[in-house]
């Protein structure tokens, strides 16, 4: 994949989330008591353990990106963020397109593909509605829309799991790129995680109390167990990736008692 067809994904995962950045959600300092969840029953270390995909990326089955001034194809989520058992709807607009391709990823590490895919649909361009399945580990993901002539555009959402307690929550930064790199590493060391937006935790759709810390690349979110990585780019993203930054990022964590497991 190249480095051109990774910016554009990146650009556009920062651009789908910017908007629930506008005010601070707080996190107030005393979380919940919960069992630490142990390797084996972490979530997303047996997620990240699924055959892994690199095809959602421009460039990929000879696909190419729209136009940005005339998209051919566009897709908006009606919510950035859905749990699983909730809708997850999606306004298609595909100008003399009389069907549409809609696959479904989730962004991780995945042994370095970088994402999983999970599903893959024909549809018409209006509205396209299906409930997030249960099996769906809180995460960030992105629909892949292609059309038949290979124009292909991406609409990034978050999944949410409001009832499981985790080490961390992700709250999504909005910034470009930050998320899906911050995310990445988080699953790549095993780190206990959920995701949500901060307008998940504004409504409270999602309790940060059932998290340990809360990690975030952005200022969308503040409190004492809030902890900002200032250099997300550089813990997983391709050319960018410094040790150090990782390390730094690793006991940040460390400091509000979270640590790492990748098995």
């Amino acid at each position: 994949m190249s480095e051109p067809s990774r910016r554009t994904v990146l650009r556009s995962i920062g651009a789908g989330t910017g908007a629930v950045a506008a005010s601070a959600a707080w996190v107030p300092s005393a979380a919940a008591a919960h069992p630490t969840t142990t390797a084996g029953d972490n979530p997303v270390v047996r997620e990240n353990r699924a055959p892994g995909s690199d095809q959602w990326a421009v460039g990929c089955a000879e696909t190419r990106g729209v136009d940005p001034h005339r998209p051919q194809i566009q897709g908006r989520a009606a919510r950035d963020s859905v749990a699983p058992g909730e809708p997850l709807r999606l306004h298609l607009t595909a100008p003399g397109a009389e069907s549409v391709t809609v696959a479904i990823y989730r962004l991780g590490h995945y042994g370095g593909a970088r994402a999983r895919h999970l599903l893959t649909e024909t549809a018409t361009p209006g509205l396209w509605s299906r409930a997030i399945p249960a099996t769906w580990v809180s995460g960030l993901y992105l629909a892949v829309l292609t059309t038949p002539a290979g124009h292909r555009a991406h609409t990034p959402f978050v999944v949410h799991e409001p009832a499981r307690n985790s080490a961390l929550l992700h709250v999504v930064s909005g910034e470009p790129g930050a998320d899906a790199s911050v995310g990445r590493w988080l699953e790549e060391e095993g780190y206990d995680v959920t995701y949500a937006t901060a307008a998940d935790l504004r409504a409270r759709r999602v309790d940060p109390a059932r998290a340990k810390a809360v990690v975030t690349a952005g200022t969308a979110v503040r409190g004492p167990r809030v902890v900002h990585l200032d250099r997300p780019s550089a813990l997983s993203e391709p050319g960018r990736t410094k040790e150090t930054a990782r390390r730094a990022a690793a006991e940040a964590l460390e400091a509000v008692g979270v640590s790492r497991s990748r098995s």
